[in-house]
Parts: structure tokens; sequence; C-alpha cells
């Protein structure tokens, strides 16, 4: 920004937007100006050092090496800055790639609107007489689904969204809910998953990490993703 010297009102400056700045933020100096400053005390040190007493070269060998550790640590937090920009802009390409793909995101919410929706259980423990109950928005029971024993570990099956008399259920948002039996008779429910066809990919403007826009609507971060399938 420039002043106007008719008003006094700062103007814009393109050469002095565009110039590239190296200003410490704590000391509003640029590396180059401080290590100048320090030679001019370093230099004023020792032409009024004592005759009798001079300066001993081991203080200022430490000194010229502090100073050179500091630019250094300037220089590298920039590089540091510089490779995690284009870590982060490499990484948000790669996850472009994964436009029509459905991952699995922890969750017991649907968000059926036709067709059908990829679901998964995973357990911890193997289970006997696994059933997967399907709900609609005001808890009734819509349908179900016997999924026998499983292992443990993810468990995939589909809900097409056809009820127990054979017809179509209307689109909406339902819920899925899973227990089975363990060696020990005792009941246990698996985690449940939701999967979900992704149709554009956003950046999170504060971390700058890649997020899922998902086709029922939900927004999910990669790291939060357990499984593809397909």
């Amino acid at each position: 920004m420039a002043t106007s010297p008719m008003s006094g009102i700062r103007t814009y400056d393109p050469a002095a937007a565009n110039r590239p700045r190296d200003t410490d933020p704590n000391t509003g100096m640029s590396a180059a100006d401080q290590t100048q400053n320090f030679l001019k005390l370093l230099i004023a040190q020792i032409k009024n050092q004592d005759p009798m007493s001079p300066m001993d070269a081991s203080t200022m060998t430490a000194q010229m090496s502090q100073l050179n550790m500091v630019s250094s640590m300037g220089t590298m937090n920039t590089s540091m800055q510089a490779m995690l920009a284009q870590m982060q802009s490499a990484n948000f390409l790669n996850q472009a790639t994964l436009i029509g793909h459905s991952p699995m995101v922890a969750g017991n919410t649907i968000n059926f609107m036709g067709g059908e929706v990829i679901l998964g259980a995973n357990l911890a423990n193997p289970l006997q007489g696994v059933v997967a109950t399907i709900k609609d928005a005001s808890g009734n029971v819509v349908g179900t689904a016997d999924l026998g024993n499983l292992n443990s570990g993810m468990t995939n099956f589909a809900f097409d969204g056809i009820d127990a008399s054979g017809a179509t259920m209307p689109n909406g948002i339902y819920r899925v809910e899973i227990t089975g039996k363990n060696s020990a008779g005792a009941n246990e429910t698996p985690t449940a998953y939701v999967g979900s066809p992704v149709v554009s990919i956003l950046k999170d403007g504060s971390s700058g990490q890649a997020l899922l826009k998902l086709a029922d609507g939900r927004s999910i971060k990669a790291s939060e993703v357990t499984q593809w399938v397909n």
C-alpha cells in the first residue's frame, strides 16, 4: 500500500503488494535486517573494547553461530510450510479420483433416496444369529435381514428399500440396528456402517484437508473411511 500526497489516503501499489516478504512477525524486521543490525553491534563492540582486555574470540564465534542457527531455522520453517502446502494440494488432487466410489462410514442413519444402499456390520467378536433391523423415522420396524452367524470383522449387506410386504419404501430417513449373540449367549451390538457414493471433493478452509461430499448429504474426512465397496 502507498499513501497519496493529496489526501493522505492509502492506495494500492501492485509492486509493493506483490513483493515477497521475509519479515519476522515477532520483531517486524526481516532476517537480513536482523543480520545487519547484529553485525553493526558486533563492529561497535570490537571498536570500543578495552585494549587491555580484548573480546574473547570464542564468544564472538558463539554469537555468530547462534545468529546463523536462527536464520537457518527461519528458512527451514518457510520451506516446511511450502512443502506442506504442496502435499495438501497433491492429496486433494488424488482424492478427486474417488468421485463415484462409495466409502463405508460408521453410523446407523440411512438417507434413502431410492436404489440400493450398501450397509456394513463391524464385529469385534464372532456372533450368532445376527439380525439387521430397519426402522423408519418414527421407530417403526419396516424390514429385517437375517445375516446368520458371522465372524469378527466387517460384513457387508444391502438395503434395497423393499419392506416385508414387497412394497417400495418412500424416500426418507431410516435407521439400521444390528444385534447378535456372542459365545456366552449375551447380546452384542456391532458397529453399523452406511455407504454412499462420493459426488464431490471439498477442501477444508482451516486445515486444508480434503472433505468427501456424499450423495446422502454427509461430508466426511477421508480418515473416517473404514472401507471402500466400489
